[in-house]
């Protein structure tokens, strides 16, 4: 399911682009958020796939573009360096800079053209999937920020409170952080948890055998267990192979 991050001050403007986004044929879920600080919230929370941002903010403020400071920000994060942007104005002005140092996915301007904005919507959709396949990930250890490209990761451990990478070429241990944020970091539907203590890359998989419970990876000697609880997520994931 893709998450759209609605940023917007009004409650009306954000009502209709909300209406807009429900007549699309596509699984989303709908964040709203009226000021910055509530975008935030759920900018880290989440793995937001399409961004649609307001550039005024606040009106009562003479040359606010308090939206246009909230993406400054939000690009600042490895995961979010291109997920596709929207920006929601009446302004001509500020959209050279969105363009060139925000990587704008497009606009859509007051009063909204519904077709417009569902079409945009449904490009920045299918580009965030191309985006979503596999990805640099990025962490950081000892204060230093590190890349992996995630096509080379076989699989991930948590180790005694440790994160451990097993690559193609070496084993990377990194500081604890959960599961679930593991997965949004990674931003990549190619992998799968298949325990409490695992995650698998699935074009890794050389065999899955539900019935002793353990993966085979390629290139691993020892076969990866799969959790009780995560026996029928798995077979879900992979009904379609059958």
């Amino acid at each position: 399911m893709k998450k759209i991050l609605i940023l917007e001050d009004k409650e009306i403007h954000r009502n209709v682009l909300k209406q807009l986004l429900q007549e699309l044929d596509i699984k989303i879920q709908i964040y709203e958020a009226a000021t910055v600080e509530q975008a935030y919230k759920v900018s880290l929370e989440e793995k937001v796939d399409v961004f649609l941002v307001d550039i005024i903010l606040n009106t009562k403020v003479r040359g606010d573009v308090s939206g246009l400071r909230f993406m400054e920000q939000i690009r600042k994060l490895p995961h979010y360096f291109f997920t596709p942007l929207i920006f929601i104005t009446s302004l001509e002005d500020p959209l050279l800079y969105a363009y060139k140092n925000l990587h704008c996915f497009g606009y859509v301007e007051k009063p909204f053209d519904k077709e417009e904005v569902k079409r945009l919507v449904r490009q920045a959709l299918t580009f965030a999937d191309m985006e979503r396949v596999d990805k640099t990930f990025y962490f950081r250890s000892e204060g230093v920020i590190y890349a992996v490209d995630s096509r080379d990761i076989i699989y991930i451990e948590n180790v005694k409170r440790k994160i451990v990478i097993h690559t193609q070429k070496e084993q990377i241990v990194v500081p604890y952080m959960t599961n679930e944020k593991l997965i949004r970091e990674l931003g990549s539907d190619n992998f799968v948890q298949c325990s409490r203590f695992c995650i698998v890359h699935k074009k890794y998989i050389e065999t899955i055998d539900y019935v002793n419970r353990y993966i085979r990876l390629k290139g691993i000697k020892e076969p990866v267990e799969i959790g009780i609880t995560m026996k029928k997520r798995l077979k879900e994931t992979f009904a379609n192979l059958s």
